[in-house]
């Protein structure tokens, strides 16, 4: 692979990024000719870019008097720095040579400390000058060299607080601030310019059968790329790149090329022309798999209140004293939880949106949860996930005062510092009641209640009776919305209206109960969305659309389905357009969260519709938050070749070492923070984001944004797998028996675990969840075993559309229409000709067969039926059964070509014989492919009749099974009309997409009609 020079955004910044001072001029200078003006204040117009800090007594005001920053000093506290005046982003720059010059005095004798300081971190000082301050004026004039790395967001600081003895109240004047880059011929600024891959991938990888995308910028005359093996050196695939488009929100041109026909499980880069190679991915339908563990586990070190076992981030139990109920003098025990992000505050409102992505998470995929992730519940019987989630749910219990209201949070008075949380030991506050933690708690515990049942029976009554006096409370108490005290500075979670909070509070309660009340009190209700801490409407949904026995007619149902299904359309039209498939056109703090929530959102209205556009799009912002996006960063910390190093987490700062599995905050045009404004300050929008520990706004961490990760895992963790698996085969000793009805029993009853294969086994329901109703179906399965050939019978599956523009009946034997390729061979890739006479009509049925090639020619035989006429736009459909065998095609197709003096124009259905649980859908137009994609189908095409169809227009194309549509085509379609063709036949040479043919004749597929209507599909 080429060398990158990866240069971290943390270190970096192009010199344009120095404008926080009107008119300030762009470096490089080179030289010491002339000089740089970095700050430059007299404050003849205000103080902008000024502010005070007071800590530890301190108390100070700000204003300007007579052109001049003065500063009123109340008390000087306990420590240098309890009075500081300072201005924020002073970039220094390694070698530079700067000149500070400033006028200062003081109404009383006193001595200050003048300096410029790393703003947060150590605090080191780059420069320092201890200064005997008096009534008279004194001009600081020097120069010196910036000695220390390169620090664009350094902080000119005056220390005025105590200096060895107290002061009675005084003011301090601060005129004429300046401070030059005088020689900056030493400074090397190649070195902190940020590196931008010009291939973008996800770096994590993708399943086997997905969609894969890759992004190119930079491009000049490259045209076409490869796929690299990276164990062999060997390229797999070449393709080429397409659809050129100006990306303005990252300022940039973007290109792209598919890669999705690369499907054998490696690890593999991209080459481009000139460009640098692609970071390396993993293609494997166990890609994800690590990650899943390690998002879940990132939560037991986040445990607050116990001892945390880890080589580098355990500690001693943390938080563990009594707490003080505010205003008040009492005190209650709340230890436990989890640390809610970079601090250690534990706040009800967004553990409730945590719990509810990890339980719906479990709900969605329970196989893929292992109870082995090294917590010290492991091992118990219980899935690791929902041992955690118990452990939050415990500390929130306590949160619940006597009235049935919750308290809002429990933190110190202020954040700590970069310390270990054992570390942090003031005095811990427990805020008043509100109705939006009080709503979101009911609907937590309303969730456990029924998550825990099978688990532990008291617990989940314990959890129903907390949920209802929650509820109890909400109805006495109708608005008490959250304001942080004054005196209290930690996070907020304020909110406007808890009407979101209580719809989702009732939902909760009516699925868990069934009880009239609450289904009243939903029906009385807007419905509302949102997946966010402060906007929670969708989870109500979503415990409506996931509801055992819900009518799906009644207004609560179709009024949840409709408002989802309308966000995820929405999402979908946004991720298409978005050059790097993404939900998010608006980058806000914690942009992640709301991409992984748009996630759910379609993968849930994919669990609802069976759309596979759904699913492809929640895909694409994984792909996003995994790499695929303009910085070519994969947000999630430990993942990927170039992950965060430096997130705002106090353990990670602490340790110098960012734990592993943490989603962070991500893009931020806003600027929030420090180190967003003076990295960021001319950066395109999609790309505001800092690996900085500095930067809270974008380079933060919370157990709400790891959650959303979680969930859109297990949703996404479905139509890929490249195994066969035997449905019901569930302890997967090759068939299904009594055993395999045993080992469901046993999981159901939480008796014994399942693996993520055993799982996808054990889903005979095929609704990504292992449930009664498998059990019932693979009882059910066992009893039918009897029938030797279920689903034979040609006579008694779908019925065509007898009225369509074409039909053509082979039930009845041959058709006018169609006609049998005879002696022709077709390629290289195809190891038969066909033979008329292997295209015969038995069994009501038109029967395509593989067999020896009797001539000698050739090493086989296969058979083709083709129309004699031309077909354009429309729906086309047939009643198929494939042929099961590695190594051969079963198909339906469109064709036109060179022999038909046309351009190379296809449109595809293709069952391989390797694995008859899936179909590929593939198209050419004018002999450019590259556009497969596999569906997994739930059942075996190779053991009865099912219908394939494809409805074909100008702008589209839409593929259909069994009458549903499952997969739309809308770019570079196709447009001449072609010949119906059906065709089966061995393969050579084409292992990797067929695997080996074994020889085995005669294999026969199976036709019983075929439909055109020109009108297309009504």
């Amino acid at each position: 692979m080429r060398n990158h020079n990866k240069f971290k955004r943390s270190l970096a910044v192009l010199s344009s990024c120095l404008l926080l001072s009107a008119g300030l001029p762009t470096l490089p200078i080179t030289g010491s000719a002339a000089s740089v003006s970095i700050l430059s204040e007299t404050f003849d117009s205000g103080y902008s870019g000024w502010s005070t800090y007071h800590a530890s007594g301190g108390s100070c005001a700000l204003k300007t008097e007579n052109g001049k920053l003065a500063l009123t000093v109340g008390s000087v506290g306990t420590l240098n720095y309890s009075v500081q005046v300072g201005y924020d982003i002073v970039p220094l720059y390694k070698n530079g040579v700067y000149r500070l010059k400033y006028d200062i005095s003081s109404t009383v004798d006193r001595k200050v400390e003048g300096m410029i300081q790393q703003n947060g971190g150590t605090y080191q000082a780059y420069t320092w000058k201890g200064l005997q301050l008096t009534a008279e004026p004194q001009t600081v004039d020097y120069t010196f060299t910036m000695e220390a790395d390169t620090d664009i967001m350094s902080k000119l600081v005056f220390n005025c607080g105590y200096q060895g003895s107290d002061l009675p109240e005084h003011t301090i004047y601060l005129d004429n601030v300046s401070l030059e880059l005088i020689d900056d011929s030493n400074v090397n600024y190649e070195e902190i310019k940020p590196y931008e891959p010009p291939i973008v991938t996800d770096q994590v990888g993708y399943k086997t059968q997905d969609q894969k995308i890759a992004v190119f910028r930079d491009v000049t005359s490259e045209t076409t790329f490869s796929v690299v093996n990276a164990a062999t050196g060997q390229s797999v695939y070449t393709g080429t790149l397409y659809g050129q488009t100006q990306n303005s929100s990252a300022d940039e041109t973007d290109w792209f090329g598919d890669f999705s026909a690369v499907t054998e499980p490696g690890t593999y880069y991209i080459q481009c022309g000139n460009l640098d190679d692609s970071y390396s991915f993993e293609i494997s339908d166990t890609v994800y798999s690590n990650l899943l563990d390690d998002s879940v586990k990132m939560l037991y070190l986040q445990r607050c209140g116990t001892e945390v076992k880890d080589d580098t981030f355990g500690h001693v139990a943390c938080h563990d004293t009594e707490a003080l109920i505010y205003g008040t003098s009492e005190t209650i025990d709340v230890s436990g939880g989890w640390h809610d992000a970079g601090d250690y505050g534990r706040y009800v409102v967004p553990a409730a949106k945590s719990v509810a992505d990890l339980l719906y998470a479990y709900q969605t995929n329970p196989s893929v949860y292992s109870d082995q992730l090294g917590i010290p519940e492991s091992g118990n019987g219980v899935p690791d996930i929902l041992d955690e989630v118990r452990y939050e749910l415990k500390w929130m219990l306590k949160m619940q005062a006597s009235s049935g209201g919750v308290y809002h949070k429990v933190t110190c008075e202020n954040f700590p510092g970069y310390v270990m949380p054992e570390q942090e030991t003031e005095q811990l506050i427990v805020t008043p009641v509100s109705t939006t933690a009080t709503a979101d708690f009911c609907a937590a515990m309303a969730m456990a209640s029924e998550f825990y049942q099978e688990i532990d029976r008291n617990f989940a009554d314990t959890c129903l009776a907390a949920a209802e006096r929650a509820w109890a409370f909400l109805e006495e108490n109708p608005n008490l919305i959250f304001k942080d005290p004054e005196d209290i500075t930690t996070g907020a979670y304020q909110d406007t209206s808890d009407k979101d909070e209580r719809y989702w509070a009732a939902a909760q309660l009516y699925r868990a109960t069934g009880s009239e009340t609450y289904r009243n009190a939903l029906e009385s209700m807007t419905v509302k969305t949102g997946l966010d801490w402060s906007t929670v409407g969708d989870y109500g949904n979503i415990a409506i659309l996931t509801m055992d026995n819900i009518d799906t007619n009644s207004t609560a149902y179709t009024n949840a389905k409709n408002a989802l299904i309308k966000q995820a359309d929405s999402f979908v039209t946004t991720t298409t357009k978005n050059p790097y498939g993404v939900a998010v056109s608006v980058f806000n703090w914690g942009s992640n969260m709301t991409v992984a929530n748009a996630g759910i959102v379609l993968g849930l209205a994919y669990q609802l519709t069976g759309n596979t556009e759904y699913l492809t799009a929640a895909k694409s912002n994984l792909h996003y938050l995994l790499g695929n996006n303009p910085l070519g960063e994969c947000f999630v910390t430990g993942y990927g070749t170039v992950s965060p190093q430096n997130p705002h987490h106090r353990p990670s700062m602490a340790k110098n070492q960012a734990m592993k599995g943490m989603l962070v905050g991500g893009v931020n045009s806003h600027l929030e923070d420090s180190a967003a404004k003076a990295y960021l300050a001319t950066t395109a929008d999609a790309k505001c984001y800092v690996d900085h520990s500095e930067s809270y706004s974008t380079n933060e961490i919370t157990i709400y944004w790891n959650s959303p990760l979680t969930y859109l895992l297990s949703l996404t963790n479905t139509g890929s797998s490249s195994s066969v698996f035997q449905k019901g085969d569930v302890n997967q000793d090759g068939s299904v028996t009594v055993a395999d009805v045993v080992l469901l029993q046993k999981y159901l009853i939480r008796k014994a675990t399942l693996t993520a294969e055993q799982g996808i086994c054990a889903d005979l329901h095929e609704d990504s969840a292992v449930n009664v109703i498998d059990l019932c179906v693979l009882k059910k399965k066992l009893l039918s075993n009897s029938n030797p050939n279920p689903g034979q019978d040609p006579n008694t599956d779908q019925q065509p559309n007898t009225n369509a523009t074409m039909y053509a009946n082979f039930r009845e034997g041959a058709v006018k229409e169609f006609f049998a390729s005879d002696g022709w061979s077709n390629g290289s890739c195809f190891d038969c000709v066909w033979r008329g006479s292997n295209a015969t009509f038995q069994d009501s049925a038109l029967n395509l067969t593989i067999d020896k090639d009797t001539s000698g020619q050739y090493n086989y035989s296969g058979a083709e039926y083709r129309t004699t006429d031309f077909y354009s736009y429309g729906y086309y459909e047939t009643s198929m059964q494939a042929i099961k065998n590695d190594g051969v095609v079963s198909s339906f197709f469109t064709y036109t070509g060179p022999s038909d003096n046309n351009p190379w124009d296809e449109i595809d259905v293709e069952i391989l014989g390797k694995d008859t649980t899936k179909v590929q859908f593939n198209y050419y137009t004018n002999g450019t492919g590259n556009h497969e994609y596999m569906y997994d189908l739930g059942f075996d095409a190779s053991t009865g009749y099912h219908t394939y169809g494809f409805d074909w227009q100008k702008d589209s194309i839409t593929w259909y099974v069994d009458g549903k549509a499952v997969y739309t085509a809308t770019q570079d379609i196709p447009s001449t009309p072609g010949k119906i063709m059906m065709n089966v036949w061995p393969g050579t040479g084409v292992d990797a997409w067929l695997k080996p043919y074994d020889g085995t004749t005669p294999l026969t597929a199976k036709y019983q009609w075929v439909t055109y209507n020109e009108s297309g599909r009504n």
